[in-house]
């Protein structure tokens, strides 16, 4: 039997502080992100750690207001409460390096901050847009993000970016440590399991270690150029309008990731999960644009949500909300530690990337589990299909991206995520149209409940509704089934309704009203017609979100059940 620490669990210590650990180990593959965006920008190596510095110091800023879940002044609710830490994001990457070249540093602090409030103003109408928001979109989304961070972690490991790849003294300490974190994934007990990443990296550093012992060069490359502390403000933020609509996109991008993210973090800690919670996702992406106008105030560039600490978290089963708010300080205390940032810049890329692969299974796992929870009708299919495969295109024919895509949309599509979420959603609009529909049945109470069943499959399958809500509307039928033999004079008119809010399910005849009837009762005398439709009535009313009936003149009677998608 696993040891498994659920959200609001108090895990050991050395189970708290060895999460807390691996997640900030693996957080610092993003680090690369903003010493790039700094380099770009052709600053000194002295105001590049500074530029990190600042960097873990947003890093553990909004990892702590996503982990809050609190309430603002007794209004609006900050933070999803998951173990969801804040990193810096590749959606963000090629809309900060063009700013970064154009307006240096100041220019990406000004539009980081637009991103945020972009986020911001997203996150209130997440209820609204969840038509043109549907869940397979967010589990594309998620399964995107999945292979992305895979590819990235195998370049990493295998060195694909340098002139050398698969050297032994590169590959080989990132290959056992991935080695070593599968084992521990697979084989190991409860303890070693939820370190099976920390283990994994401290094997893949001392073996690069071991490496340069045998060249004569044992010890990590740590820049010589370390302040002692940070400078706060590093830069002034300026805003460049030319250069905004990449970021705008780049926000959108992060909403969805946040979006997907904080769908996967509901479903894993809770094992009965049906449905996403939207409040909780509109408190959790208004945490991460909070994080974002954080990063631009500090001088840095944009956050999001961290799908490789779900794949970790379900990887390790340690999803205390605890661990992220010992990450978020574990961050802001190292932003003020003089030599943490050019330690965590020596970390071997190689073994970070084998930390980050191991991650990325479960982040692509998870993707695809969201996606599996709809009935994917044609528009649907055709909307994460083709979507899917333009993204994928991208990295793949980046020469035909480059020189045939109109100029106005090269600030637009940036990344293949992005293309993939852009297509989609344009995909998703335009397939919208003519989906207001009903289906109905003439249906026979005395042909029993099979034609009920497959009529419901069918609507469900055509409507690309939720598998498991497409269940209950079964089950709800089948309990109608047995009352209306008694109720109904002649056939039965069903109809169905569906969209992204709800599933309907109405039920309309001429005869006698199902109503709640005697309680059960030993009685010769008890009308046991009236008994079992009020058992039934009971069932059904427990099985919908939603239930009412209605009688008309003429013997007229209706009862609607509802179920939420």
């Amino acid at each position: 039997m696993t040891a498994r620490y659920d959200l609001l669990s108090r895990p050991p210590p050395s189970v708290l502080l060895a999460a807390v650990a691996q997640h900030m180990g693996l957080m610092a593959v993003t680090l690369v992100f903003p010493l790039l965006v700094a380099q770009t920008a052709g600053v000194g190596q002295a105001v590049q750690v500074h530029y990190l510095q600042l960097s873990m110091l947003a890093m553990g800023l909004a990892t702590l207001a996503q982990a809050w879940g609190g309430v603002l002044f007794g209004r609006a609710r900050i933070g999803s409460g998951f173990l969801l830490p804040a990193v810096f994001t590749a959606a963000y990457l090629p809309a900060a390096l063009a700013a970064a070249r154009s307006g240096g540093l100041e220019a990406v602090a000004g539009l980081t901050i637009a991103a945020g409030l972009t986020e911001i103003v997203l996150s209130r109408f997440i209820g609204r847009l969840r038509p043109y928001l549907p869940v397979e979109i967010v589990g594309l989304t998620v399964l995107m993000i999945g292979i992305i961070l895979g590819i990235v972690a195998l370049k990493l490991m295998l060195g694909y970016d340098r002139s050398q790849p698969l050297a032994v003294t590169e590959t080989g300490p990132a290959l056992a440590a991935l080695a070593i974190m599968v084992a521990l994934a697979i084989w190991g007990g409860a303890r070693l399991r939820s370190m099976a990443v920390l283990v994994g990296l401290a094997a893949g550093i001392g073996l690069h270690m071991g490496y340069g012992f045998a060249a004569g060069d044992a010890h990590l490359n740590v820049p010589v150029i370390v302040p002692e502390l940070f400078t706060w403000p590093l830069v002034t933020p300026h805003f460049e309008a030319a250069l905004l609509p990449g970021f705008l996109v780049g926000a959108l991008a992060c909403t969805l990731r946040a979006f997907g993210d904080m769908v996967a973090s509901q479903k894993v800690n809770d094992r009965d999960w049906k449905r996403p919670d939207y409040a909780n996702i509109e408190a959790g992406v208004l945490a991460d644009g909070i994080g974002t106008l954080i990063a631009g105030v500090i001088g840095t560039m944009g956050l999001n949500t961290y799908s490789a600490s779900v794949g970790l978290s379900v990887a390790t089963e340690v999803l205390a909300r605890r661990v992220a708010i010992g990450v978020g300080i574990g961050w802001i205390v190292l932003a003020f530690l003089p030599r943490a940032a050019g330690v965590l810049i020596a970390i071997p890329q190689g073994v970070l990337g084998a930390a980050l692969l191991f991650a990325s299974t479960y982040v692509v796992l998870s993707g695809m589990s969201i996606l599996g929870q709809r009935l994917l009708d044609a528009r649907r299919t055709l909307a994460v299909g083709l979507s899917f495969f333009l993204g994928i295109s991208f990295d793949e024919m980046p020469g035909f991206y480059a020189d045939h895509l109109p100029p106005a949309l090269h600030p637009l599509i940036t990344s293949s995520l992005v293309l993939a979420l852009l297509t989609a959603l344009v995909l998703n609009a335009l397939f919208r149209i003519g989906t207001r529909k009903r289906h109905r049945l003439s249906w026979q109470p005395a042909a029993g409940v099979a034609p009920l069943l497959q009529f419901l499959a069918d609507a469900g399958s055509q409507d690309g509704a939720r598998g498991t809500a497409v269940l209950r509307l079964s089950q709800i039928a089948e309990e109608f089934a047995e009352a209306a033999p008694q109720l109904a004079d002649d056939r039965m008119e069903v109809a169905t309704r569906f969209d992204e809010y709800t599933l309907e399910l109405a039920f309309s005849w001429h005869g006698r009203p199902l109503t709640g009837g005697a309680a059960p009762s030993l009685d010769e005398t008890a009308d046991e017609d009236a008994i079992m439709n009020g058992v039934a009535l009971a069932l059904m009313t427990r099985l919908a979100d939603r239930l009412t009936t209605r009688s008309h003149a003429g013997g007229q009677h209706e009862l609607v059940c509802q179920v939420e998608q």
